[in-house]
């Protein structure tokens, strides 16, 4: 259970952090390639818009993955 004498005061994680920025930028990367296809002729900005936002959340947990564990390391 809970152990209300071992509380660790510096339990915040950047793995939040970098899924919401990883996102937010995947999103704002695969709109603007999505409309440069777009211009072209092609129809892959739904395609463009969700593999966008999955890669910028995956890259997201790993860097706030990294960013943790070094923290957590000192």
């Amino acid at each position: 259970m809970f152990d209300k004498n071992n509380i660790n005061k510096d339990n915040n994680s950047y793995v939040g952090f970098g899924v919401g920025f990883g996102l937010l930028g995947g999103s704002l990367f695969a709109i603007v390639i999505g409309l440069v296809f777009g211009l072209i002729g092609d129809s892959i900005f739904p395609i463009v818009m969700a593999l966008g936002s999955a890669f910028g959340m995956l890259f997201g947990i790993v860097i706030g993955a990294v960013m943790d564990y070094n923290k957590n390391k000192e």
